[in-house]
């Protein structure tokens, strides 16, 4: 079968950039010093033309919003990893078998690059989830290949125009174009591929890659529920719960989106939903900063969930209009929404909303609450709102997601030490603007310096004897009478048909 021309393209460069990484191993923190240097002078020369990529491809989105997460977060991030590569770098000691210790023996870790990395991002974040990686990638030692989302057509032109200002192609690449490009992508032989999207396209991002048993690691999504604790600050938590959902037009992967609240407080917690959402957006859907969705398929897709709802008897409110817009279709945008307790099988207790609508639900015992969680996909983020640390571990101990932030939402996100990723349907791997993303594109190289005598050994080989009888069969003879002792013999199980 013929490699079509666009593939063939991109083997070029993913070759060109391993005969580029093989010939300068090892890798100094001088030169990974220097590529980060190159990416963050990259993205402040061009930070205006990337911005305004960003807005163009954007129906409608804050204009500051737009500046802190593509361009002052992702510089914080690169700057971070500059400052920091040197001390990554640094052998992990671990513990040296007795008795060879005693001797000198000694255990590292010694991380080495894995070669080309390849970086996949979202369209909800077009700049910020290639470069926030890319900084880790290159403090790990390799080279990379970004392949922004074909869904934003400005921002890949504007970052491949950055890219090769800054970057020969043995060492950094843009990969820009529609969606065969992004298919193309996700075949090539790569030493490590990271994906940023939905669990649909993962899970095809990850069959493409398996032929060439390529390491994938997947940030999905999923329906990151909050439980909010009986004797909660309701006022409180709709702030943060507002503020959160309506980033990005919540059209954020850890956008809060199922709420249990316990029954007799739901009312109050609507109350004040409403009110945070009239207090940060003025107008609604009306406001400047109101995010719109981003085509015209997920706009129909959100409009049809609420509609869903409604007809099954739920009930459905905008919340923060009073006089301001609804509904802005030109600009596709959507109050805030809720929908209060939906019928079980409703797209709006199954599907990832990705948008301003909130699926509220009162609860009368917590852990029926957290069992019914159990049941179902895992989430990528949970958040839980409680004065009561009690609680709180309870609903830790019952629960399952990637991450956890308490009395907040997102915020494990943002911290650079904690591993950022999925579990189960909502992602595979982790990393993090940290240490945690130096190692996941790094390989933890297990180094051990042997020290002693030789005969040290002796028992470990043939002719076996005395010592071996001595050492390890008497031993495990008296492992074998302590666990007798200690763990009462299995009973034999009944015969039901007597």
């Amino acid at each position: 079968m013929p490699v079509a021309p666009l593939e063939s393209e991109l083997e070029r460069v993913l070759a060109l950039q391993r005969q580029s990484f093989l010939a300068e191993m090892p890798v100094s923190a001088k030169s990974r010093e220097d590529r980060l240097d190159r990416a963050a002078a990259m993205l402040l020369a061009h930070r205006k033309r990337l911005h305004e990529s960003a807005m163009q491809d954007f129906p409608v989105r804050g204009r500051d919003f737009t500046y802190l997460v593509e361009i002052a977060a992702s510089l914080q991030v690169l700057m971070d990893a500059r400052k920091s590569v040197h001390r990554w770098m640094r052998p992990e000691r671990r513990k040296a078998p007795v008795p060879f210790n005693l001797f000198g023996a000694r255990s590292q870790i010694q991380y080495q690059p894995l070669g080309v990395v390849g970086i996949m991002g979202a369209w909800n974040a077009p700049i910020n989830l290639v470069l926030v990686p890319l900084a880790t990638a290159l403090a790990a030692g390799n080279r990379a290949m970004l392949c922004p989302s074909d869904l934003m057509p400005h921002c890949g032109e504007a970052l491949n125009e950055a890219v090769r200002a800054y970057f020969d192609a043995s060492e950094l690449a843009v990969a820009c174009g529609g969606l065969e490009v992004s298919k193309a992508f996700s075949r090539l032989q790569f030493d490590h591929l990271l994906f940023t999207g939905s669990p649909q396209v993962g899970a095809m991002v990850m069959q493409q890659a398996a032929p060439n048993l390529v390491p994938v690691t997947l940030e999905l999504g999923g329906k990151c529920p909050v439980l909010i604790g009986a004797g909660a600050d309701l006022a409180d938590t709709a702030r943060v719960l507002v503020a959160t959902k309506t980033m990005n037009g919540g059209q954020a992967c850890l956008a809060p989106d199922l709420v249990f609240v316990p029954r007799e407080q739901l009312e109050a917690l609507v109350t004040e939903l409403d009110r945070a959402a009239r207090q940060l957006y003025p107008g609604a859907a009306g406001h400047p900063d109101y995010c719109g969705i981003v085509n015209q398929r997920h706009f129909a897709r959100i409009e049809s969930l609420v509609e869903q709802a409604r007809a099954a008897g739920a009930d459905v409110r905008p919340i923060g209009v009073n006089a301001g817009c609804v509904l802005d279709e030109a600009r596709r945008r959507l109050a805030l929404h809720l929908i209060i307790d939906p019928p079980q099988g409703s797209r709006a207790m199954t599907e990832e909303i990705f948008g301003p609508v909130f699926t509220v639900l009162g609860y009368d015992d917590l852990g029926k609450t957290c069992a019914s969680l159990r049941a179902m996909p895992k989430p990528l983020g949970l958040y839980v709102f409680s004065r009561n640390s009690a609680q709180t571990q309870s609903i830790l101990d019952q629960t399952f997601s990637g991450g956890v932030t308490v009395n907040d939402a997102l915020f494990h996100y943002s911290v650079p030490d904690l591993p950022f990723g999925g579990v189960g349907r909502s992602g595979m791997g982790s990393y993090s603007f940290g240490i945690e993303g130096f190692r996941r594109f790094s390989h933890a190289r297990s180094v051990y310096y042997q020290a002693g005598p030789r005969s040290l050994l002796r028992v470990m080989q043939p002719p076996y004897g005395r010592l071996f009888d001595l050492l390890i069969r008497k031993r495990l003879e008296k492992l074998a009478q302590r666990y007798a002792e200690r763990v009462p013999p299995p009973r034999r199980p009944q015969d039901s048909g007597r």
